[in-house]
């Protein structure tokens, strides 16, 4: 079994100029999508900074506006307190973001130096004009006090400002750099998974080649990798397996079927020079009635595997039919020497074709009949099982050796003591061929002496 490693060399000089063309346009499909979704993601950063700065400066507003209105000596305030406190916090001189205007009822400006017209009362976006003729916007709170004058509290808004001009800056920046970061990823996880795939189409092209021995190695990868190259080695193992095995069949029927032909044509040779043609006649039919014995099972063998077999599945009392094959194969054995006993029979129901289960039994009876000395007990039982019914053919033979038993039940395979004997080689085959079509388990296992056969027939 070769590890495909080094034809991987050869596949990426071969295919890499290729294979990264697909893969580059998928790179540049996921880049722009990763560089969409940071867009998206800073454009919801910059609306959510805008929001709280524009909450800090509304309670900001409504902080200072409730210290300048508020009661003096436990009595409302009126324009003329308020002009007051906005004429001493002027006189300060102090920095401040904030500034504060008093209008009279009508609209005329009492206090502060601010010229902006009267706003609605609440808060609103103003603009203003400062000493150096630069327009600027702000927000204010407007109260109205009991006398009908309007207070009015001013908040500078450059921190929002300053976050709207470094806006586009930003969302540029950060497109590029999303763009640049998510085309640098996906082309190193196009690669990664383009030298990954490549080990996969090496071993595809070989095995294309006629190379079954081809196998994807698994130390270097991982992930989802590792399990579907693993998944494609069993693949490969259970192909090359049958391609195998079909090499087998070939060469078997090919060998089965040259004796009888051969033996056939020396009949037919000799039948110019000797006058007792009846016996020839005869001897000939014997050969031909071989080779279509062995097509008839190879045909049925067919039929059975690729479930395409007329059958009539019914429930089946398989207790009732083992016996009954037990009585009609006893005289058979008798008369090659050995004897068949009847062992435990449980009352068992399966779902089966009668016809196909009674084939079953007689062709393994026969080949006890046929491979094992005189002198040889069979014995054929029925047990019930929690998984269905177990029915069991025993001998006291010579038996096969643990290499053989799963060797013999493949077509054309005999065990060692058959050498000689005639017949196809398919009756185990067909055996097997048949449990499985009802989707059961045939299984060889030592009787210390003798070979036991256990079918399991689903309940």
């Amino acid at each position: 079994m070769r590890v495909i490693a080094g034809s991987i060399a050869s596949a990426r000089g071969g295919r890499e100029a290729a294979f990264p063309l697909g893969m580059g346009r998928l790179a540049i499909q996921f880049g722009a999508l990763f560089a969409l979704a940071m867009l998206a993601m800073g454009l919801v950063v910059f609306a959510v900074a805008q929001q709280r700065i524009a909450r800090r400066i509304d309670d900001a507003l409504e902080y200072h506006s409730s210290k300048y209105l508020a009661p003096e000596n436990g009595q409302s305030v009126n324009a003329a307190i308020v002009a007051a406190r906005i004429e001493a916090w002027q006189q300060q001189k102090a920095l401040s973001e904030r500034t504060y205007i008093l209008f009279a009822a009508d609209g005329r400006l009492l206090a502060g130096r601010l010229r902006i017209p009267p706003p609605p009362p609440g808060f609103s976006p103003v603009r203003y004009v400062s000493r150096a003729h630069v327009v600027h916007k702000g927000r204010a709170l407007a109260t109205r006090l009991p006398d009908g004058a309007l207070f009015v509290v001013v908040q500078h808004s450059e921190a929002a400002e300053s976050l709207q001009a470094i806006l586009p800056g930003v969302i540029v920046a950060i497109f590029a750099s999303a763009l640049l970061a998510g085309l640098a990823a996906t082309m190193l996880f196009a690669r990664q998974t383009a030298l990954r795939l490549a080990e996969t189409q090496a071993a595809a092209d070989a095995i294309a080649r006629g190379d079954l021995s081809c196998r994807i190695a698994t130390d270097r990868l991982d992930g989802m990798f590792a399990q579907q190259a693993a998944s494609l080695n069993r693949m490969l193992d259970r192909m090359e397996e049958l391609v195998n095995a079909q090499r087998q069949f070939s060469s078997a029927l090919a060998h089965d079927l040259r004796t009888p032909l051969t033996r056939l044509r020396g009949l037919l040779a000799a039948a110019n020079a000797t006058a007792d043609t009846d016996a020839l006649v005869e001897r000939a039919e014997r050969e031909c009635a071989s080779v279509i014995a062995i097509f008839d099972a190879l045909l049925r063998l067919a039929e059975l595997e690729s479930g395409r077999h007329p059958t009539a599945v019914a429930p089946l009392d398989l207790g009732a039919l083992v016996a009954d094959v037990a009585e009609t194969m006893e005289p058979v054995l008798a008369d090659h020497g050995g004897a068949l006993r009847l062992g435990r029979v449980d009352s068992s129901v399966v779902r089966a074709d009668a016809g196909l289960v009674n084939q079953l039994l007689v062709n393994l009876l026969e080949n006890v009949a046929t491979h094992t000395p005189p002198g040889t007990t069979a014995t054929l039982r029925v047990e019930q099982r929690d998984e269905g019914a177990m029915v069991i053919l025993a001998d006291d033979g010579p038996g096969l050796a643990p290499a053989d038993r799963s060797r013999v039940v493949r077509p054309f395979e005999r065990g060692p003591e058959t050498a000689g004997r005639r017949g196809s080689g398919l009756g185990l085959s067909i055996a097997q061929a048949i449990v499985r079509f009802h989707g059961g388990t045939l299984a060889l296992a030592d009787n210390a002496p003798g070979l036991e056969v256990r079918m399991m027939f689903p309940g």
